[in-house]
């Protein structure tokens, strides 16, 4: 179970404004708690694979990371994310790598549940139709699984990679991750950032489709364990990923990311001000957000501005330092990105 505690500790240190990085814990989220809720539903609840398909820098990774999160600290099971921008990520051994390297990290496998596993396994469990046995070997390319402790090797077999990944199958990764959380009766949500790259950066076109294939198999019925999350915001790019006849066609349910009502910001943002010694009244707040349209990002960036200028001096903030801070925020190049 995770524990943020730590964040109680280091609170006074927490920039206020940040800008460019999603945002952790989901407590500093603001008026995010409904669409959190609502992509929680959608993916943990309902099991149901999801897009986020948004601009940039409205929130859309920060709400993934929040989800992610819940299924963490619950210990409902496993959740695990790659960003496809990081890396970089250009291949589909490099994401069978990057997804191994994290299920790894986020304890994936059946160890801790030997017993409820070995529970199922005895009476028998089907998936798909199919004996549970039988099943996870079909999905581990094993012949025949007869203890938990079979399964349990497959599954970490599939994912142990050397230093190089040399030899990583995407494939054989997912169906171990898929394996897992059906062996542990455990949802999975795999989160897949910036996926839009599917269909533009990958060095090999038939590679690419490969990997669109090997995800679209854990997009089909896998008895609701394992969820995938995808999230992109270059709709030309994604608009080629998902088009008819790609694998990954109409697989996914679409989530709208809602804009932050005015009354959220209006609640919010004086006590980050606060936080740094500033007193902003109402129609201080106004005038931000018609400067910003209420984007997060270019909010973010005006009130980041606003505390730089304030230079650390304690004083209301006045309509000219809001005015000063729009101008200077509008002249970065993401202020129309």
């Amino acid at each position: 179970m995770l524990d943020f505690m730590w964040y109680d500790a280091v609170m006074a240190g927490v920039n206020p404004f940040p800008v460019g990085v999603p945002i952790r814990p989901e407590a500093r989220q603001i008026g995010r708690g409904p669409a959190i809720d609502g992509l929680a539903r959608q993916v943990v609840e309902h099991r149901q694979h999801t897009l986020l398909i948004e601009e940039r820098r409205v929130g859309k990774t920060s709400m993934a990371w929040a989800v992610l999160d819940r299924v963490r600290a619950a210990d409902r099971g496993w959740a695990i994310e790659v960003n496809l921008k990081r890396g970089p990520i250009t291949s589909s051994a490099d994401l069978a790598q990057q997804l191994a390297e994290q299920a790894r990290a986020a304890g994936v496998g059946i160890e801790s549940r030997g017993e409820q596993v070995a529970e199922r396994l005895r009476d028998g469990a089907r998936i798909g139709g199919a004996p549970i046995v039988k099943a996870l070997g079909k999905l581990l390319g094993v012949e025949e699984l007869a203890e938990v402790a079979d399964v349990a090797d497959a599954i970490d077999q599939a994912l142990a990679t050397d230093d190089e990944g040399a030899g990583v199958d995407l494939r054989s990764v997912l169906h171990a991750l898929v394996a897992a959380s059906i062996a542990a009766d455990a949802v999975l949500v795999i989160f897949v950032d910036e996926a839009q790259r599917l269909a533009t950066d990958w060095h090999d076109e038939d590679d690419g489709l490969y990997a669109q294939e090997a995800l679209a198999e854990v997009m089909e019925d896998h008895d609701g364990h394992a969820v995938l999350l995808l999230a992109g915001s270059e709709r030309g790019a994604l608009e080629k990923l998902l088009a008819e006849g790609q694998p990954l066609h109409h697989d996914g349910m679409a989530f709208d990311v809602p804009a932050i009502a005015r009354e959220d910001w209006q609640h919010a943002l004086p006590g980050r001000f606060a936080e740094i010694g500033l007193d902003v009244e109402p129609a201080r707040i106004d005038q931000i957000l018609e400067g910003t349209g209420g984007h997060p990002a270019q909010t973010m960036r005006v009130c980041a501005h606003i505390r730089e200028l304030a230079d650390g001096q304690p004083f209301e903030i006045t309509d000219v330092l809001v005015a000063r801070a729009i101008k200077t925020a509008s002249k970065h190049p993401s202020w129309s990105a």
